[in-house]
């Protein structure tokens, strides 16, 4: 099933009066951490990368939460591994490839991004592709930016169809930690590169997540949330009029979903994604929210060190 086709048939079944699969987790044994907006800038010299196969993952899934920490006073990238060259509704895969590359830039300018790495592999065929050559461009990547914090699918969790998805999330997973070696790939160090691993990742996933750790109340940033998926205007584009048809042809319609193409986008972003964040945010007791596979820093011995360090 393409991810499109899971977001319509949710849809779909939520008009029918079903629960959408979107909108299910199963929370993990660690129980749950909600994390609330911060005063101020107290991450003012940290960095995030958002790292998705496709365009549209990160801002459907996370970008409550990353707009959150933009404001609170992070540098964020975006590095989108494959084309989406198969994400349109009536373009051909090399108009698609390029009007997801410029919606990818309005991405980056309305959500307040820095910059848009795009790695360019062919959409529904990353399965295809060296996992250790797509590794070595996130080191790379992770090592140039410093990157302090990621955003990217679970690679952890199950039931997850598109290969795309699971190729990114493991080879995202290994990079963060490989980033920190000082022996792995050292050709990037001879460029002036130094060792730098990932020490902070925020996990989504798009089915019933297997391990929910971290809510985050996404109240304070739903209107950027809401910007940042809009601009995925070819993608929307797809999925609002693959919904409308599949609709003419059971002779129904959505007034939502009518109008111009801004109307009819901004009607499926409420009723899709903003549905789900408050049915999300209410079992939490918030209006809105989003649910993570968070793994926090490794403190190490840095506590430890602490209390017992001497001075030479």
């Amino acid at each position: 099933m393409d991810r499109r086709d899971f977001f319509g048939n949710a849809l779909a079944a939520s008009l029918a009066g079903a629960s959408p699969l979107a909108a299910q987790s199963v929370a993990g044994p660690t129980g749950l951490t909600v994390e609330r907006a911060a005063e101020g800038t107290p991450h003012k010299g940290k960095v995030l990368a958002l790292v998705t196969p496709h365009l549209d993952d990160g801002p459907i899934f996370a970008f409550g939460t990353i707009a959150k920490l933009l404001r609170e006073g992070y540098t964020g990238y975006l590095i989108r591994a494959s084309n989406d060259e198969k994400d349109s509704y009536d373009l051909s895969p090399g108009e698609t490839v390029l009007a997801n590359e410029r919606d990818a830039r309005a991405l980056v300018k309305a959500a307040g991004l820095k910059n848009v790495f795009d790695l360019g592999y062919r959409n529904h065929r990353m399965d295809d592709i060296s996992r250790i050559e797509l590794r070595v461009r996130l080191i790379f990547l992770f090592r140039l930016l410093k990157v302090d914090t990621v955003f990217s699918y679970d690679p952890w969790d199950h039931y997850e169809e598109n290969p795309d998805h699971y190729v990114t999330a493991q080879s995202v997973e290994a990079a963060c930690w490989m980033a920190g070696g000082g022996k792995d790939f050292p050709e990037h160090f001879e460029a002036g590169l130094k060792p730098h691993g990932v020490r902070e990742k925020y996990y989504f996933a798009r089915g019933p997540q297997q391990l929910v750790n971290r809510v985050v109340d996404i109240g304070a940033t739903l209107d950027a949330k809401r910007v940042a998926i809009h601009a995925c205007r070819t993608m929307l584009t797809n999925m609002v009029k693959g919904v409308n048809a599949s609709l003419a042809a059971r002779k129904l319609k959505m007034p939502e979903f009518s109008g111009s193409e801004d109307e009819a986008i901004d009607g499926y972003i409420k009723a899709e994604f903003e549905r789900r964040d408050a049915e999300t945010g209410r079992k939490h007791g918030l209006a809105y929210a989003e649910e993570f596979h968070y793994i926090a820093p490794d403190p190490g011995l840095e506590e430890y060190v602490s209390k017992r360090a001497v001075p030479f």
